[in-house]
């Protein structure tokens, strides 16, 4: 592992960062003044809930969608259209001057049962053009850019055997980009993944080769997502980060970093936490050097909530927040790294 995450347990006492109660303004305005994007995921209830909400609006510029706009919540059957939970988030960046990505139209999961009714290439194109022109009409001008395809590799570089892949091989892939322009000409345009953020995997230059074929086909994609649901357990090879930032970049491409957390085996030593810390500044620091990054997204915010140890058993306390909704004391480390960008 790269010696900068395999911190001593004496390292791991310094862990005193500045907590986001003792910033001199706010977390979200810092990261506006620095001209980034510093975001979260989040659910309908967490904007329902007062000091949930406040606490996103102090400390965050930017929100996506958790599983909102998942087609089997915003389109749960061919005539019904559920935008109630959308249209809320939507008014609530709105209102208070954030960021939205949109995420996703093309998945391998939590699609609708709609998805049964598919017989042919054909009908498929059509689904994914009729959520497509909906969603992004409806909220042209609000929602700033869009995670159109989601996780469509598998670990060995091939592409994931998806029922989208089954009908129509990668054209609906890079169709679904030309619905995306066509529905929203502003909405910046994104191919979101997992475990590919690192150049020289068989992942990585898989997903690089189709994005690099898709520039070169004029298929209008403004950037790539890495997801960085990452593990202090194995750290961060920072030199292959910023190598595939960079050959990005010179295909005039953004990266984001759309779903960061950074799990441990639970319980969880000093040890854990000063590596896990690193690893959330190391990400920081790689933005605040790579111009074409600039938006770091968190995959909710507190460990109450997480995803991590339903999915991951063993591992948690992955998230900037703790259980009581207590900002860790990276939280604070990352707000001084943005205040210095």
């Amino acid at each position: 592992m790269n010696k900068i995450f395999r911190l001593t347990v004496l390292t791991a006492g310094i862990l005193a960062g500045v907590a986001c109660t003792a910033c001199k303004k706010s977390p979200a305005a810092t990261a506006t003044k620095a001209g980034m994007y510093f975001g979260v995921a989040i659910q309908p209830g967490d904007i329902l809930d007062e000091n949930k909400a406040k606490l996103i609006v102090q400390n965050f510029n930017a929100i996506v969608p958790e599983n909102t706009m998942k087609m089997v919540n915003i389109r749960p059957t061919k005539t019904l259209w559920n935008f109630s939970d959308m249209d809320k988030m939507v008014d609530f960046a709105q209102k208070n001057k954030m960021m939205v990505r949109g995420h996703t139209f093309i998945w391998h999961q939590q699609n609708s049962t709609i998805v049964n009714q598919i017989r042919n290439r054909e009908d498929a194109f059509a689904l994914i053009g009729e959520n497509i022109n909906q969603i992004m009409t409806r909220y042209r001008g609000k929602i700033a850019c869009y995670d159109v395809a989601n996780e469509i590799f598998n670990e060995d570089g091939t592409f994931r055997k998806s029922i989208w892949y089954k009908w129509c091989g990668t054209d609906l892939y890079e169709e679904a980009f030309r619905m995306a322009r066509a529905a929203d000409p502003d909405a910046k345009l994104f191919l979101n993944d997992y475990s590919h953020e690192e150049a020289g995997t068989p992942k990585a230059e898989a997903f690089y080769e189709f994005v690099k074929s898709m520039v070169e086909k004029g298929v209008p994609i403004d950037g790539v997502g890495f997801q960085l649901h990452l593990c202090t357990d194995y750290g961060i090879n920072e030199e292959r980060l910023r190598e595939n930032i960079r050959r990005f970049a010179d295909l005039g491409l953004e990266v984001q970093f759309t779903e960061i957390d950074i799990r441990m085996k639970m319980p969880g030593s000093e040890a854990d936490v000063a590596i896990q810390k690193e690893m959330y500044e190391t990400l920081m620091r790689i933005l605040k050097d790579e111009p074409n990054v600039n938006t770091y997204m968190t995959w909710g915010y507190t460990d109450a909530t997480s995803w991590v140890p339903a999915t991951f058993h063993g591992y948690g306390d992955a998230h900037l927040f703790d259980k009581d909704l207590k900002a860790k004391p990276v939280f604070g480390s990352l707000v001084e790294l943005m205040e210095n960008k």
